[in-house]
């Protein structure tokens, strides 16, 4: 199987290379890109990304990648010269009266020359692409502030500020609180000998300092979302979202990250502070406290202080299972009910890189295939609704399990 041509790389692509070109092809075959179109095409793309995939698999790996490139000398000379569009290989056929060693030379040559002339069409392209994502970045502000001043028009959203809470107030009666945690330092992360259902990716558990932040008490509501949605038109790549009836008070979900993201803009821009997502680590401490407890309320199961387990087979309202659901920190449904999107990318080594004796506010990884998500749903185990589980999803995608929870900074 001819690999290079599989990803459209190089041969002697970078690490970096590989990583961005599979995440390209993925997302371009992914399934969820292709409901609407017929079967065939489906699978089409489905075989062709299982190939993606096997590609990526040996070509990510520098051991596979070595053997490989050992076994397939010619076929991967052939597609360099391929892959720069290099006539040298017709030029010996049709002067063969040069020299092996001019032959050499003058073959180097032209690569460089070409690889230069590709380089300089790649930067007019990357300057191309740049001036049209200024344009429409200054189009997207432009309209924001058209969405501002339609929105405080209704002096809605208000915001209270009081020593240990924020009120925020979406619409008349459509509120939500956010509680104010402590600077402080706690455990992150499973502890195997309390925790029998540790997995290997919530390890090792280490030490994190936290500053002070705001963090809400409840998920965003169906009510509080909505009045985002009105506000501003808001349109999802995921498609319209699904205002559920007679369900004002139930977690808002299937909202994507991205979503959310934008909704925390808005609050940020109407109200003239800083709303975000909280991090891995900042909804782990708010969650369990500080004592490393396995459950918001202790380190044993109790179906009767969450949604969970598929017991209730949906969303309940926000708080219903207060207060005896409740972590340390007085938070609602931080175990069931819905995951909860985190700001953090997700990867299965972030605490294992951790070598400080004390991290201070980590952000969790770079980059990655997807964003974290915390807590468990109305449909999850009781092993996926301990405090330390760690779970993710892409963050185009809105499934009718997850939601989300909004940070605010002191």
């Amino acid at each position: 199987m001819k690999y290079y041509e599989l990803l459209d790389i190089p041969p002697d692509a970078t690490p970096e290379q590989i990583k961005v070109a599979y995440r390209i092809l993925v997302q371009l075959h992914h399934p969820d890109r292709l409901q609407q179109m017929n079967a065939s095409v489906r699978e089409y793309a489905e075989e062709r990304l299982k190939k993606i995939n096997e590609a990526y698999t040996v070509l990510s790996d520098p051991d596979k990648r070595q053997r490989y490139d050992a076994a397939n000398r010619k076929t991967a000379r052939q597609a360099e010269a391929a892959y720069y569009d290099d006539p040298v290989e017709d030029d010996w056929v049709v002067y063969p009266q040069r020299a092996s060693s001019r032959r050499a030379a003058d073959q180097a040559a032209y690569r460089a020359w070409m690889y230069e002339q590709k380089e300089r069409e790649a930067e007019a392209r990357a300057d191309e692409y740049a001036q049209r994502r200024a344009q429409e970045a200054e189009r997207e502000r432009r309209e924001a502030e058209e969405k501002i001043k339609r929105t405080s028009a209704e002096a809605y959203p208000r915001l209270r500020v009081e020593e240990n809470e924020i009120i925020l107030t979406f619409a008349p009666g459509v509120w939500t609180k956010l509680l104010r945690l402590p600077a402080g330092e706690f455990r992150l992360g499973s502890d195997p000998l309390r925790d029998p259902l540790a997995l290997k990716h919530e390890l090792p558990q280490h030490r994190v300092t936290l500053s002070a932040y705001f963090i809400g008490q409840y998920p965003i509501t169906n009510a509080q979302y909505h009045a985002f949605v009105k506000a501003t038109r808001h349109q999802s790549d995921a498609g319209a979202w699904p205002a559920p009836l007679g369900k004002d008070n139930h977690p808002a979900v299937n909202v994507t990250w991205d979503d959310v993201v934008a909704f925390c803009k808005w609050l940020s821009n109407v109200t003239g502070r800083e709303f975000r997502l909280p991090t891995e680590a900042e909804w782990e401490r708010a969650a369990r406290g500080d004592d490393g407890r396995v459950y918001a309320w202790g380190d044993e199961w109790d179906a009767a202080r969450a949604n969970g387990g598929g017991a209730h087979g949906d969303t309940t309202p926000v708080g219903q299972f207060s207060p005896l659901g409740d972590s340390p920190y007085a938070l609602a449904d931080v175990a069931g009910n819905v995951w909860e999107w985190c700001l953090d990318w997700f990867s299965h080594q972030t605490y294992g890189r951790r070598s400080r004796p004390v991290t201070p506010n980590p952000s969790g990884a770079n980059s990655g295939e997807g964003c974290v998500l915390r807590g468990g749903a109305f449909d999850s185990s009781p092993k996926q609704l301990r405090c330390a589980h760690r779970n993710w999803q892409y963050p185009y995608k809105a499934q009718k399990n997850v939601g989300f929870r909004i940070v605010a900074a002191p």
